[in-house]
């Protein structure tokens, strides 16, 4: 079974657990994720809410735009953009 499958299947409570890791930086008994398990886990998530139509302002991540705010400086332009992080 391939891995975008096994992520697709992800029982619920497993799904929250690992979006909760993902929320904190670290598992329930307080280790750290590694950056292999965050990867791992963040591809997990995003696998399964595509999978499983989860609505847009619940996925991990979500920035609801309607609600900008500016703290960097004036709102004199509306039509600007958030910073992008590419890596």
């Amino acid at each position: 079974m391939k891995f975008e499958e096994l992520a697709q299947q992800l029982d619920p409570e497993i799904y929250q657990r690992f979006k909760q890791a993902l929320a904190l930086g670290k598992w329930p008994d307080g280790r750290g994720l590694t950056a292999e398990q965050k990867e791992i886990c963040m591809q997990s998530v995003m696998l399964y809410e595509a999978k499983h139509g989860v609505a847009e302002s619940d996925r991990l991540g979500y920035v609801d735009k309607r609600r900008k705010q500016s703290s960097c400086g004036s709102d004199d332009n509306p039509d600007a953009d958030t910073i992008k992080i590419l890596h």
